[in-house]
C-alpha cells in the first residue's frame, strides 16, 4: 500500500512532526510505503508532489486545523482524524488504513 500522510496543527511543529513520524514507523514496520507532509503555522514542509499525491492508496489527515490544498486527493479515499486522537492511537488508525485499502 502507499499510504500518504498529512498532519495539519496550528504551529506545525510537536503533534504534526510526532504524528507523522509514528505513522511513517508504522506504516513500514507493516511492508508498506509512507509519504508525509506536514501543515501548520505559516509553513508546509515536505510538500508532496502530484505524482505522490496521484499514486496514493490510502490518504490520512491527521489535522487540527483545515489541510491546505485538499483537492489534491480527490477521488482517494481518505481518512481523517483529530491529530491528538491520531497520537494515542497510530496502531488502531494504521489498521484502518489497510482495511480501507482491502476494500
Amino acid at each position: 500500500m502507499k499510504l500518504v500522510v498529512v498532519t495539519a496543527c496550528l504551529a506545525g511543529v510537536a503533534h504534526s512532526k510526532m504524528v507523522a513520524a509514528a505513522l511513517k514507523k508504522e506504516a513500514e514496520a507493516r511492508g508498506h510505503e509512507c509519504f508525509t507532509e506536514m501543515q501548520g503555522g505559516y509553513n508546509m514542509t515536505d510538500r508532496l508532489s502530484k505524482d505522490v499525491c496521484q499514486a496514493a492508496d490510502v490518504v490520512i489527515f491527521a489535522h487540527a486545523i483545515a489541510v491546505a490544498n485538499a483537492d489534491r486527493f480527490n477521488g482517494k479515499p481518505i481518512i481523517k482524524v483529530p491529530i491528538d486522537k491520531a497520537i494515542r492511537n497510530i496502531p488502531a488508525l494504521m489498521d484502518k488504513a489497510e482495511e480501507v485499502y482491502a476494500q
